[in-house]
């Protein structure tokens, strides 16, 4: 029967408490399981109660550095499990810990991909391929992002976007050879997201610019 020799607060972000018992052994806390379970030096605690707690406390713990991540930025579901699993929390702590989080849409991968994908268009402007490319790779499954980025392309024509990309690029390498800065181009567009017949289109339209009749 694990017995709590001693109890002392560590002051971090979140705050823990360090319990240590009997055995010797130290255990990391959430202050929230110190306060439903009445923990305090001399608490005996029944087996049969402590691996339960203990389960239990992990959920509340894993949900406090979720949060913690949160408050810095909006995170994907997957992601927040790829750093909590860094964070070396075990799986079923993670999905419970995340569960609670999504039904008071805290957690919400709908509602990440819209502000990840209005924040990239502002700021990182690229074609359609590889802002679908980032949103996977943030574990955005295909049926959300799919009509996401149709209603965003349809506002946003990709082949505005790789030409005033492309009009940047010519500029800062206006010393290039032409030949040369054309190929440039090609593989910076490339890079950037934008399927061939995108490209092509800025390319003939950078070859026959619109002049203005006066």
């Amino acid at each position: 029967m694990p017995t709590i020799v001693e109890m002392k607060l560590k002051r971090s972000r979140p705050e823990r408490f360090i319990l240590l018992l009997e055995d010797g052994t130290e255990v990391l806390v959430a202050p929230e399981t110190v306060v439903k379970h009445s923990l305090a030096p001399g608490v005996e605690i029944p087996e049969t109660e402590w691996l339960p707690l203990l389960a239990e406390d992990e959920i509340q713990r894993a949900k406090d550095q979720a949060l913690r991540y949160l408050e810095r930025r909006p995170h994907s579901r997957q992601e927040l499990v790829r750093k909590l699993r860094q964070k070396h929390y075990n799986m079923p702590a993670i999905e419970a810990a995340l569960t609670a989080l999504q039904k008071v849409d805290l957690v919400n991968d709908e509602q990440f991909a819209r502000q990840y994908v209005e924040t990239e268009m502002l700021l990182r402007p690229v074609g359609k391929r590889l802002l679908k490319q980032k949103l996977r790779e943030r574990g955005i499954p295909d049926a959300i992002s799919d009509p996401l980025l149709e209603a965003v392309f349809r506002q946003h024509s990709e082949v505005d976007i790789a030409h005033r990309l492309a009009q940047k690029f010519l500029k800062r390498h206006s010393h290039r050879e032409e030949k040369k800065r054309r190929a440039a181009l090609v593989r910076f567009l490339q890079s950037k997201g934008f399927d061939w017949d995108v490209i092509q289109e800025v390319l003939e339209s950078l070859a026959h610019p619109d002049t203005d009749e006066g």
